[in-house]
């Protein structure tokens, strides 16, 4: 089993790798998931959706969003604060820099917003054996 610290480097590791992930987000009624591209900008990631799909509209300032990455036998959990919206066409500084990590430019495109995550818990486990101690990040503070 890992400890805490090495978990964390695990997960900087995923993160820095700009990665793909499923996004989970709610309405009142009902829960929405996709698949995003998502690019780690020092504190946030970054993710990209149409403007007008129901993921958009989900992802109101302050929401609560989840972003899985791996699967059962290797995960990391991310529990996340939506900190901002920008249209693609307006992104300046974050289009740059997803086009240069993720090598498409959704400003490009019409309708494409990005949207800025801030992490509040971050868990990785690997298998039910590491299921115990699985948090790395909690009230947005790394531990170990």
């Amino acid at each position: 089993m890992r400890d805490v610290a090495t978990r964390k480097v695990d997960v900087l590791g995923v993160l820095e790798g700009q990665g793909h992930y499923w996004l989970s987000t709610a309405d009142e009624s009902r829960p929405h998931a996709i698949g995003v591209s998502a690019w780690w900008n020092e504190d946030q990631l970054v993710v990209t959706t149409l403007g007008t799909s129901r993921t958009a509209r989900n992802m109101t300032p302050g929401a609560q969003v989840v972003l899985v990455h791996g699967d059962p036998v290797d995960a990391v959990v991310i529990h996340a604060k939506v900190a901002g919206r920008t249209d693609a066409k307006d992104a300046g500084e974050i289009a740059r820099g997803f086009k240069e990590v993720m090598g498409w430019e959704p400003g490009a495109e019409s309708g494409w917003s990005f949207f800025r995550l801030r992490p509040t818990r971050i868990q990785a486990y690997r298998g039910y054996d590491e299921i115990e101690g699985r948090e790395v990040m909690k009230a947005g503070r790394w531990l170990g």
